[in-house]
């Protein structure tokens, strides 16, 4: 009877706390329970949006560390997005997916814009994701990268590593490649680097932070943004810079 105790109070406090972290991943998700327990959308203020949606100019000399090398777009681009972002971010997933895809089709092709992916974790499962992400090859790393976006509530909410390793199988990384990515200091290290220049340099305090460099200045949007109001945004940038993206 004991053990049937024991072992119905472990279940039922494994329970409580899948709960618990379930409700938190949907309110930060955007989502809250209502008074009868449904999971609703939260709704957000018109004044505050339209304050998250406000680019601060950053100075015009900034030297930005984090790495090209898995960047989209041309090198010659008149606009350069690093997209700050921490893998276990719900908004940063929903602009990955969402967003991203729709500026590559409008503004990438056309070779107007590039993205660069930057890693800016904010909490260990996010330092692993992000650890695992720079082991992908050249042909793998953006597919793998949304991959890890697109199933974020399956490995995050996760107690161990096994969700990870198996989404790094699916592009090529074995088991021991993996556990030597996710245990690498030096790479540790530039990922904190480039972390703390976020923090530092570009004042951010959260994710996703969107920083536009061109040769007309530095701008950056701290907040997550709808490809509408990102469009309006860069149209805006062009506009300046004599260029019609639409043409």
């Amino acid at each position: 009877m004991d053990k049937l105790i024991k072992s119905l109070s472990k279940i039922a406090t494994m329970i409580v706390a899948f709960f618990a972290a379930a409700v938190f991943y949907f309110n930060y998700k955007g989502f809250v329970l209502d008074e009868n327990g449904q999971i609703v959308l939260k709704v957000q203020t018109a004044d505050a949006a339209e304050k998250n949606g406000i680019a601060t100019v950053l100075p015009q000399e900034l030297n930005i560390n984090a790495s090209t090398k898995f960047a989209e777009g041309s090198y010659t681009a008149p606009i350069t997005l690093y997209e700050f972002s921490s893998l276990g971010c719900p908004h940063c997933a929903d602009f990955h997916l969402d967003v991203v895809p729709r500026l590559e089709k409008e503004y990438v092709e056309k070779g107007l814009l590039r993205i660069v992916f930057v890693n800016f974790p904010l909490d260990k499962k996010s330092m692993e994701a992000a650890m695992l992400l720079q082991c992908a090859s050249a042909d793998n790393y953006h597919a793998f990268l949304s991959r890890l976006f697109d199933k974020q509530r399956f490995w995050y909410l996760a107690s161990d590593t096994a969700q990870l390793h198996s989404y790094a199988a699916e592009y090529g990384i074995s088991y021991d490649e993996a556990e030597a990515c996710m245990h690498d200091d030096a790479m540790a290290q530039t990922i904190i680097s480039d972390r703390q220049q976020g923090l530092k340099q570009l004042g951010m305090t959260g994710t996703p932070a969107l920083l536009f460099s061109g040769r007309d200045g530095n701008e950056i949007i701290y907040s997550a943004a709808s490809f509408n109001s990102v469009k309006e945004y860069l149209d805006s940038r062009y506009a300046r810079m004599g260029i019609n993206p639409h043409q």
